[in-house]
This record gives structure tokens, sequence and C-alpha cells, in this order.
């Protein structure tokens, strides 16, 4: 019998083979051994960016600490307003003061001798002596007086 040019293939195979499956299995070792520590490596490099980081963080913010503290002082933050946004006083007689025109009286009366009274709808004669009461500081004082709804001394006439 004669052996053809595949005849040399079963034997040249096998040691081929037994040859060429820990070389690869090596190589695959090696290959993942690199890339291991090429990721650990690339962590590390990330670790000690983000700690330099966090650092000059952490310094920056013990900086604004001491300036927000520095700047609460009343003169200090007024020296900080004039100079870096230009705010100045207001001129003399520039802010009008809102409030009742008269001056307070005793403890628990405004300026007119009326005593409060609690929130809430009021009845009877109350409602009509405070209506006439409003009408009469309203002609008083010249001025006009934007209320919800009409007033009882309204409907009244």
């Amino acid at each position: 019998m004669t052996r053809g040019p595949g005849a040399r293939g079963p034997r040249v195979a096998g040691p081929v083979l037994g040859l060429a499956l820990p070389v690869v299995l090596c190589a695959g070792l090696a290959v993942l051994f690199i890339w291991t520590r090429t990721q650990a490596l690339d962590a590390a490099y990330g670790l000690a960016e983000e700690r330099r980081l966090h650092d000059r963080l952490t310094s920056l913010r013990s900086q604004l600490q001491l300036e927000v503290e520095t700047l609460r002082s009343p003169s200090a933050l007024d020296g900080w307003a004039r100079a870096n946004l230009g705010m100045a006083p207001p001129a003399p007689g520039a802010v009008l003061a809102a409030g009742p025109r008269h001056a307070a009286g005793r403890a628990g009366e405004d300026g007119d001798g009326h005593r409060p009274t609690p929130a809430g709808p009021l009845s009877g004669r109350a409602a009509g002596a405070r209506a006439a009461g409003a009408a009469r500081d309203v002609a008083a004082s010249g001025e006009r007086v934007a209320s919800r709804g009409p007033s009882r001394a309204a409907r009244a006439e």
C-alpha cells in the first residue's frame, strides 16, 4: 500500500497539537496577567489623581469658610459691598418709611388710641363702628384706600 501526501498528516498533527496547546495556553495566561496589571496600574493613577483633587477641593473649602466667617461681620460686609459692588447707603430722604403716620401710644394701642382686635369677621355694632372709623381716617388723611369688596358704610349709603 502506498502512502499519499495525506498519510503523513496524522503523524505530524499529533506532536504539533501537543506542543501548540501549552504554548497557546501560556500566551493566553500571559496576556491576561498583563491586562490585569495594566488595569491595576490605571486604577492606581486614577486614585492618585482623585486624591489630589480631593485635597485641592478641601483646601478651597477651608479658604471659602474662612472668607465667609470674615465677611459675616457688618463692617467687613459693608466694606466689601462698597468695594466690589459699588453699593453705598441711600441719600438722606430717599427712603420713605411705611407704617402708621402717628407715633405709637401706650403698649397695645396704635397712635389713634385704637386697641388691637382679633382677626376675623366683624359683626353688629363693632363692624359699623369700625367702618365709620376707617372712613373717618381716610377722609381725614385725604388718601384713597383699596379694599376687598364693598364696605358696610358704602352699602348703607
